[in-house]
């Protein structure tokens, strides 16, 4: 299963389009928040073709898409891997990693996805239940628009970050 992760387009869904028209076969779109109102007409358009999941962010003035309220951390069980997904900012992801991991272990996780820095990152931090995923796409608004490609396959999680340069 190959699943898309974008955050913070602040406003632009331009690289967002082009992304999701390079991984055709792309069946999840987690969308990590600052950026709802960019990613509506891009749900309704994709309904039926893949599944989108999003939060919200601390710059989202609308906490809803098409009708959906967004939480700011959610969470889905994906071919029997735990991914919680939050925007990253109730949990001081700009001043460290301790909240996100105190997330996954509080939510048994084995994946905590997040944004709000708008640097792409990825770590495997080992905790004293064996340990979580911790995985920033980056943001798909910034100059180098930066986002992930998750592939869940049997027991394998293989995350990737791509730029537009």
């Amino acid at each position: 299963m190959k699943c898309l992760c974008f955050s913070d387009s602040h406003g632009t869904d331009l690289y967002i389009k082009r992304a999701l028209d390079k991984h055709p076969y792309a069946e999840v779109v987690f969308f990590l928040g600052d950026g709802l109102s960019d990613i509506e007409a891009l749900t309704e358009r994709d309904r039926g073709k893949r599944m989108w999941l999003f939060v919200r962010g601390n710059c989202d003035l609308q906490s809803w898409v098409n009708g959906i309220v967004a939480k700011k951390t959610d969470e889905i069980n994906l071919l029997g891997k735990r991914i919680v997904f939050t925007h990253g900012d109730l949990y001081g992801v700009k001043y460290g990693t301790d909240g996100a991991v105190r997330l996954g272990v509080e939510r048994r996780a084995d994946v905590v996805l997040f944004g709000h820095t708008h640097q792409p990152f990825e770590k495997y931090a080992s905790t004293d239940n064996g340990g979580v995923y911790l995985f920033n796409p980056g943001s798909i608004g910034a100059r180098s628009a930066a986002y992930g490609v998750i592939t869940i396959e049997n027991e394998n999680i293989l995350f990737s970050h791509l730029a537009f340069l």
